[in-house]
């Protein structure tokens, strides 16, 4: 590391934070720790960001990108790529960091030798009060520590619960994974993390660093009521590739409650225990995935004749199982039928008043 080498370099993605950004700014500026570069990427903001972000760039230890807006994804990997630290500290232009974040992640990496360091995070409001009330994302980002093996089963069977804009990590690790999903908007981290635990561990520090920001206008893109369907979307295509690197001995020891036959070996029963675990999911996409991987396995006579043998698992099997699958994510569940007949009434019932209106 060159002399005038920062240490770590903050990268913080931003569009349209008028209303947080100097704030946030600040909150980075004033840190403790004092090694560091200050990367904001503005992706394309239309409103008074760039102002405010231009009024700070007296500061010397600031870069500033202004990109034409591309999304989250492509706005990281940007400050990433420019970074020149040893670690990045990943960062929203609508959170606040407190001020020794940088220092306690910076000593907890090398007291733990941990390269991937998330926190937990206070949650304030559009006006930076603190949230007691309950809201979407109260009840999974401030979790406890758990192995490589829990966080893996953590991740398939819950869904992502490591708030990005705590993380800590060596620049070279995500060099390695590829960056973040440019085709990505909304689950980009949570594909990342999958990528990681895969290969490192991730440690999460019991200790409040960042204040994160539950937006009034429902605007955080890890909101569920936001583009639930693209999220939706997303999710189907990471989970297709969920198990995809990862070792057998780390997929028995995340789901030795799960698997089916605990002396299966690589190749095609690893293949089919993958299969079988997708089942388990309590979402309706992830199980259907779990379907398609049977329903292409068992056309191989050989695959066929050992899904039988070891797991007493056939043709009749595959065909009770897909004579329930819901290929439309619950829009013709076993509870459908209700809600459409009531669809059915009220259509029934605007007909009568749109005639009773035209008479």
């Amino acid at each position: 590391m060159g002399v005038n080498q920062p240490l770590i370099s903050v990268v913080m993605t931003t569009y349209n934070h008028e209303k947080y950004i100097d704030e946030s700014i600040r909150s980075v500026l004033e840190q403790t720790f004092s090694n560091f570069e200050f990367i904001i990427v503005n992706d394309g903001s239309t409103d008074n960001t760039d102002k405010i972000i231009q009024s700070y760039l007296n500061d010397n230890r600031i870069i500033y990108i202004f990109q034409e807006n591309q999304g989250p994804s492509a706005a990281v990997n940007q400050g990433i790529l420019k970074a020149n630290g040893k670690y990045i500290a990943l960062m929203s232009g609508d959170d606040i960091c407190y001020p020794e974040r940088l220092q306690k992640q910076y000593n907890y990496s090398n007291l733990e030798a941990t390269r991937i360091i998330f926190s937990w995070v206070d949650f304030i409001d559009d006006d930076s009060n603190q949230l007691a009330s309950k809201h979407f994302a109260k009840n999974f980002f401030n979790a406890t520590n758990k192995t490589r093996a829990e966080i893996l089963k953590s991740l398939f069977f819950n869904g992502n619960y490591l708030c990005s804009v705590t993380a800590f990590i060596e620049k070279n690790i995500l060099l390695e994974a590829g960056l973040f999903n440019l085709s990505s908007i909304q689950l980009q981290d949570f594909d990342m993390w999958i990528k990681l635990v895969k290969k490192y561990e991730i440690s999460v520090i019991p200790e409040k660093l960042v204040k994160y920001r539950i937006r009034n206008d429902s605007k955080n893109l890890s909101h569920p009521n936001n583009n639930y369907l693209r999220s939706g979307f997303e999710s189907c295509q990471i989970y297709r590739n969920f198990f995809d690197d990862v070792s057998i001995e780390l997929f028995k020891e995340s789901f030795r409650d799960k698997i089916k036959n605990n002396d299966f070996h690589e190749g095609i029963e690893y293949e089919l225990e993958k299969a079988f675990l997708y089942l388990n999911s309590n979402f309706i996409y992830v199980r259907n995935i779990g379907a398609e991987k049977l329903f292409y396995l068992l056309q191989n006579h050989h695959i066929l004749a050992i899904a039988k043998e070891n797991y007493s698992f056939g043709l009749t099997q595959l065909y009770e199982l897909t004579n329930d699958i819901d290929n439309l994510n619950g829009i013709f569940s076993k509870y459908s039928t209700r809600f459409y007949k009531i669809y059915k009434l009220w259509i029934n019932l605007a007909r009568l008043i749109k005639a009773k209106i035209v008479k």
